[in-house]
């Protein structure tokens, strides 16, 4: 790893729209065939964080809904998006049957919403973000980069971010 590269990022939201603005700051960095794994419990704001991604890839926030009844949804925009969740998701087997690992084979972008039920599905690179509930109004987004590519995309998103939703560094 190379210096001056950090582990991990936890910013720090106090509402919808900075959790909103935190998604749409990192969608203005991603490519094609970048993946992010969201983890959280119910009502941490993950599809909120993805509507956010959508935004910053030039996509309706409106277009990104909770995927739960659909374990993926493929959004057209600028860059494709794929809006993938596994949280009815039981096991391997409902994965491959889905045609999860067929996503990745995409010119697009891959968001995952319950990507800890399933480790080791997601392969490096790879951008692990978990969201903590702090109270009602205040997450904790932790942004943990696996791959090169995802730990210079964190530098920068970090001097992107207004500092007030920098918790740690």
């Amino acid at each position: 790893m190379s210096a001056g590269f950090m582990m991990q990022a936890v910013l720090r939201s106090s509402s919808e729209e900075e959790t909103l603005l935190i998604g749409e700051r990192l969608g203005g960095r991603l490519a094609g065939g970048d993946i992010l794994a969201l983890a959280g419990r119910l009502g941490a704001g993950k599809t909120v964080l993805a509507k956010g991604i959508a935004r910053g890839l030039g996509i309706r926030e409106e277009d990104v809904v909770s995927p739960t009844y659909m374990l993926i949804h493929e959004i057209s925009g600028a860059v494709k998006l794929f809006h993938v969740d596994l949280y009815r998701v039981t096991d391997m087997d409902d994965l491959e049957n889905a045609g999860f690992y067929d996503v990745f084979d995409q010119d697009a972008v891959t968001v995952i919403e319950w990507a800890d039920r399933f480790p080791g599905a997601v392969s490096e690179p790879y951008l692990m973000i978990r969201l903590q509930c702090v109270d009602e109004n205040i997450r904790e987004i932790f942004i943990e980069p696996h791959g090169e590519r995802f730990r210079r995309l964190l530098n920068l998103l970090v001097k992107e971010i207004p500092s007030h939703l920098i918790y740690r560094t």
